[in-house]
């Protein structure tokens, strides 16, 4: 008779101050173990001879969800190690354009070009068909593997005419029309999105909730070792200014230093990318640490680089979500950064 569930390679258990999970990244599965925890043997097995019928019955629901596998060998268990790594500095770009850009947008992206980068945010503040249709012609034959552009709502013929010129580069997943009458969002050869809000307004940034977990060993493992938002990223503004993201305050460079800005002292003094969910006080003790997306920008305590985000509505000593915006004790906090009405 086999004697031990293990589980697969694949899986992890993460501790939180009230709750413990158990997260597939493989199947991108999240299960709260919490009061089945005591009978896991060093977060990787379990003994099941002579068990309690409810042992027996958590490692039936276990292999049913296909989160492990039977064996009498213990010498078979791995443990998959968290080792993340990239070859750029650079990995995602967000830029701004206008109808008339202040710098040269066919010097920038020639730049953003040998920065590799896999991800890049076209967002335009205002917009014309010609400036759109330079700006596709500039990464036609760029390594940029995904795209997102945001783009002022106008009215649904102007919409869909700019929906139809988008939907020919593939490389476009998501299409944003902000400050929309509704909110709508639709599937056709891409995500299309219609939201309300000014999503360019950079006090929009850092808003935390489950929706943007993701349960991936790309993400975990960038998690665990420098802050999974800022570590790779870069903005770019409408004046040209270069920062880590749309919402921090310092300015690296300006484009017309661009291809110095990774050696610059600033980009190598940002302290922030370095810092992890680990690090970062009520989130360290979260058992949603390694999924959750970190903020830097807007903390509850602004003096405080290791301050838990402001946006976040999750008590990890209670387990209970609320809205970050009603609690009492982020009010200060809110009015400091002008977010009265940006819940």
């Amino acid at each position: 008779m086999s004697n031990f569930f293990i589980l697969y390679q694949d899986c992890t258990i993460i501790k939180g101050s009230k709750n413990i999970l158990l997260s597939d990244f493989y199947k991108n599965k999240i299960i709260n173990i919490t009061e089945f925890y005591s009978y896991f043997i060093r977060d990787r097995y379990l003994n099941i001879s002579n068990g309690s019928d409810d042992l027996h019955e958590l490692v039936e629901f276990l292999s049913g969800e296909r989160l492990g596998y039977i064996s009498d060998d213990l010498s078979s268990i791995q443990k998959k190690n968290f080792i993340w790594r990239t070859p750029n500095e650079v990995n995602e770009v967000i830029i701004e354009h206008q109808k008339n850009d202040t710098y040269n947008p066919d010097l920038v992206y020639k730049i953003i070009e040998t920065l590799s980068a896999e991800f890049l945010q076209i967002r335009f503040i205002d917009f014309s068909f010609k400036k759109l249709t330079q700006i596709l012609e500039l990464v036609k034959n760029s390594s940029i593997r995904t795209i997102e552009v945001l783009i002022p709502f106008w009215d649904e013929a102007k919409n869909d005419k700019i929906i139809k010129k988008l939907e020919k580069e593939l490389r476009i997943q998501i299409i944003y029309f902000y400050n929309s009458p509704k909110n709508i969002s639709r599937h056709e050869n891409c995500n299309i999105i219609y939201y309300q809000k000014n999503i360019t307004d950079v006090r929009h940034c850092g808003i935390i909730n489950e929706d943007y977990f993701l349960n991936d060993i790309r993400n975990i493992s960038k998690t665990k070792i420098v802050n999974n938002c800022l570590y790779d990223k870069i903005f770019i503004s409408l004046s040209g200014d270069i920062k880590n993201c749309p919402s921090m305050p310092n300015i690296i460079c300006n484009v017309n230093d661009f291809s110095n800005f990774l050696f610059s002292e600033k980009y190598k003094a940002e302290k922030n990318r370095y810092i992890t969910k680990d690090k970062v006080k009520i989130c360290r003790d979260c058992e949603y640490r390694y999924f959750c997306i970190d903020c830097r920008a807007y903390k509850e305590d602004p003096d405080d680089d290791y301050s838990k985000p402001l946006k976040c509505g999750y008590n990890p000593y209670t387990g209970k979500w609320e809205e970050w915006s009603k609690n009492p004790l982020k009010q200060k906090a809110i009015q400091y950064y002008g977010m009265q009405n940006f819940s």
